[in-house]
């Protein structure tokens, strides 16, 4: 689904809704809250990437993971994929090994958003939005995968499921000519 598809996003925003039995004309505020969210996490997912949400049971995640599988030869440059960690908090890189898909990296990091200033001036609380950034090489295909979102206990538990969802992933054949 293309960010610019506002049909297809509104279905996949009802989609989510649904799953957590939430509907709007019964609860306007956490409707609004989650559909804000979705439609974020829609705009910062990469354009051509299988978009997935990372929805646990039993707990609220507003996980987006976005996996794009590319030729190795059009990698984007890594500093174009860390642009938006200058301006980060501390950044956590952990080298990464599989057996089905090369070598790489996890790169952690988060961004506090500033909710604004109230009237009297005094500021407004924040909200933390990590980023986690994996990339694997296996010399052919580089799997590309950001997680962006804003639930701490939802990203443990990715973290847990992260070999699986690596896994997983289906890089093309070999072409045979």
């Amino acid at each position: 689904m293309d960010a610019t598809d506002a049909e297809g996003a509104d279905v996949w925003i009802g989609t989510v809704l649904d799953r957590y039995g939430i509907r709007p004309d019964a609860a306007p505020g956490p409707a609004e809250q989650i559909a804000a969210t979705a439609r974020m996490m829609l705009g910062n997912a990469r354009p051509g990437a299988a978009r997935l949400w990372f929805a646990p049971p039993g707990i609220y995640s507003d996980l987006l993971v976005s996996i794009a599988v590319e030729s190795s030869a059009d990698r984007p440059d890594t500093e174009e994929l860390f642009a938006g960690a200058t301006s980060s908090t501390a950044v956590d890189v952990t080298p990464l090994r599989t057996e089905t898909h090369g070598a790489g990296y996890i790169v952690r990091w988060g961004v506090f958003l500033e909710d604004g200033t109230e009237e009297d001036g005094a500021e407004q609380d924040g909200t933390l939005v990590a980023q986690w950034t994996v990339l694997l090489n296996d010399g052919t295909w580089t799997i590309l995968m950001d997680v962006l979102g804003t639930t701490l206990p939802a990203f443990l538990l990715f973290e847990q499921q992260l070999p699986q969802l690596i896994v997983g992933v289906r890089v093309p054949g070999a072409v045979v000519r």
